[in-house]
């Protein structure tokens, strides 16, 4: 009886064709042959994929980028915060513009407009509005100390309010808002100010 342990029961050869006993070394050709992809070296994975930069426009001219600081001179404000003081004071005049509306509608006459029957003298009567428009031009082209100005604009204000006490109250409560509107507005403004090239150096290390 013929034994199944060396491969086929006729020849008596293994499965990879070696005679019992004797290996040809034809397994290993086989295996390659069979499964080339098994010694086959991996391959490096592909660079990732960059779009490549556009080349350069000749016509177009790079513009350097201005300083925001540049030409500033110590004690003005920034373009924002001479915009907002212009603003403010402008609206604090425009205000007293409401007060005389009010004033000539219900017919309680403040001291710099006087009764209808017998105003105030014209430039009395526009006295309240010098200085708020006056500051506020100030604030439009960007003057110097602007923020000091606009406190003593809040101080002449708050006269103005002072002498409408005992006359007509109300509006005196009124123009007080607006000298405290007027004070708040200038301090606020402090945060805009420029200060001097020699307060903003950095300090210089001395060797003792």
């Amino acid at each position: 009886m013929l034994s199944m342990r060396n491969g086929s029961p006729v020849t008596g050869r293994k499965a990879s064709g070696c005679v019992s006993g004797q290996c040809l070394g034809c397994c290993e050709a086989l295996a390659d042959s069979r499964y080339p992809l098994a010694k086959m070296e991996p391959t490096p994975d592909p660079a990732p994929f960059t779009l490549p930069s556009p080349p350069a426009d000749p016509d177009v001219v790079e513009v350097p980028r201005l300083d925001a600081t540049a030409g500033a001179e110590a004690g003005q404000l920034t373009a924002g915060w001479s915009t907002v003081f212009a603003v403010g004071w402008l609206l604090i005049a425009g205000s007293f513009a409401a007060v005389w509306y009010s004033s000539r509608l219900i017919g309680l006459s403040t001291w710099w407009l006087g009764p209808t029957t017998d105003p105030q003298l014209i430039l009395i009567s526009l006295l309240p509005f010098t200085v708020p428009l006056a500051l506020a031009t100030a604030g439009w082209n960007a003057k110097r100390w602007l923020p000091w100005w606009g406190i003593g604009g809040a101080g002449f204000v708050a006269v103005v309010a002072a002498f409408d006490v005992i006359r007509v109250p109300g509006y005196a409560a009124i123009e007080f808002g607006l000298a405290l509107a007027g004070l708040f507005i200038s301090v606020a403004c402090f945060a805009g100010v420029f200060r001097s090239p020699e307060s903003t150096r950095p300090l210089e290390r001395r060797c003792t």
